[in-house]
Order: C-alpha cells, then structure tokens, then sequence
C-alpha cells in the first residue's frame, strides 16, 4: 500500500469542493473513504473495518502524511440534492489513498493512534503489590525472604480485554506486561518479566543483611494492544508505567537462647 494523497493535496481536494459548492454550479463533489484493509469501494460492509495496515505506513510525528487511519477515497459528482449526476463523473471514482482522512470534506473524523493511546492511558490497570514469605509481612536478618507479583482482579491486568468506544467505533484494548521492577530496600531486582513466586520455588529471593522496616514495592511497565472491528491486534506506541502499592516488611534479628 503506497500512500499518495498528502495534506496539501487534502486542501487543494477541500478548497476545490468549497469553491465548487459556492459557486453557482449544479454540481458539488462528494468524497468517501473506504478502509485499506479488503473494502471493495463506497458501501462495501467492510468499509470502516480497520486492521494493521491502517497505521503501518501513516506517521503521528509527520502532519504531511497524518497520523492515519490509512483510507483510500473515492470521489463522485453529484447535483445538489445529493443523487449523482448522469455518466461516469457520477459513478465513485478511486482517486488514491491517505492518513488525512478526516480532513476531506463531508467525511467523518476516524480514531487516530494517537486518540486511541489516550484512551488505553485512561484503562482501569490493574495495580499491583507484593505478597512476602515468610508469611505476615516479617522476616530474618540472614532468612531467604521470597517475593511474588500479586495482581488485584480490580481493573484490567495483562491481557485482560476491555472495550471502548471512540467517535462511534467500538474498539477493544488489552494491557500487555512489559517488566516489572522490585524495590526491595537493600536491592532491585529489574526490570524484569519475572513474577517471582512463593517458598521454595520462588525465583525472586532476597537475604537481608540489617534489621528494622524495609519498603517493598514492585512497580509495573505495561504495553497495550487495540483491534477495531474485524481486525488483528495493534500494537499502541508507548507505554504505561504504574507504581506498585507499597508493603512494610519488618526484619527481626533472631537471638539465640541457651536453656
């Protein structure tokens, strides 16, 4: 898919069809866009499906080329009352392909990477926070102390599914996990995909060297994932990092006793 219709063909597309409905002409011009993604043409069911090509060859960082989603438009002449007008200039016309759709007159806004970003940064995540073994939050100076992520079921955790809805599109978006870091007092250990677990098997072990209280907190990095309508999963640029909630562990030093 080659993208050929850029901001200044977008304008020069709009100023035309304003002048042209200022006039006095009996004919107005009136544009569609159809999905890049195996639309046939104006009308076709597939016609706002978006998928992975929608946004591989737009660019959020270059206004020239528009944040997408890729559409391709078609063109047709019509009188004023909207019926096309008589012979091939009324029959829909494919004039190319762009990531500026929204910009076309009479054609609606689409979401834009950058709307649907926003939207995944306000997901419910879920938030995590640490369960310690030995149990009760206490441990030895000189004991192995596990560590496990624990994820609350408030909110939406890795690849748990939510759905919005965005300028009439009804859109699915999903947390990925990325990393997570343990704040453990004396060390951190991360980023790291590792969730740890509990005794013995746990992989996330740590001995304490000092008594008193020690913060624990494990922070969480997420990616996101949308798909609209029939589509694949996308991926979201960007990421979403989240401060765990804390847990105070206490290190007790044990005393030896001779009876």
């Amino acid at each position: 898919m080659r993208i050929n219709i850029f901001q200044s063909d977008i304008e020069r597309m709009r100023d035309a069809a304003i002048r042209r409905e200022a006039s006095n002409s009996k004919t107005v011009v009136d544009y569609s866009t159809v999905s890049v993604c195996g639309a046939t043409g104006p009308g076709d069911v597939a016609q706002d499906v978006l998928c992975n090509a929608s946004y591989a060859s737009c660019s959020e960082t270059n206004d020239a080329i528009g944040a997408g989603p890729a559409m391709n438009v078609y063109r047709r002449f019509t009188d004023r009352a909207g019926t096309p007008v008589d012979g091939p200039r009324g029959d829909w016309e494919l004039v190319g392909t762009t990531c500026l759709p929204s910009l076309l007159p009479g054609v609606g806004r689409q979401p834009t990477l950058a709307m649907i970003r926003e939207a995944f940064r306000d997901t419910d995540f879920s938030v995590p926070t640490v369960n310690i073994q030995p149990e009760g939050d206490v441990t030895l100076v000189n004991l192995p102390t596990f560590f496990e992520v624990v994820l609350p079921e408030e909110g939406y955790g890795p690849d748990e599914v939510d759905q919005i809805q965005l300028l009439g599109y009804d859109i699915e978006v999903r947390p990925r996990l990325k990393s997570v870091t343990y704040h453990l007092g004396e060390e951190t250990v991360g980023p790291t995909k590792d969730l740890g677990g509990p005794y013995p098997s746990g992989s996330i072990v740590h001995t304490y060297a000092r008594a008193g209280e020690v913060p624990v907190q494990v922070d969480i990095v997420y990616t996101g994932e949308f798909r609209v309508g029939g589509s694949g999963w996308i991926d979201i640029p960007g990421e979403v990092d989240l401060d765990g909630d804390p847990v105070t562990l206490t290190v007790r030093e044990a005393k030896s006793r001779l009876y």
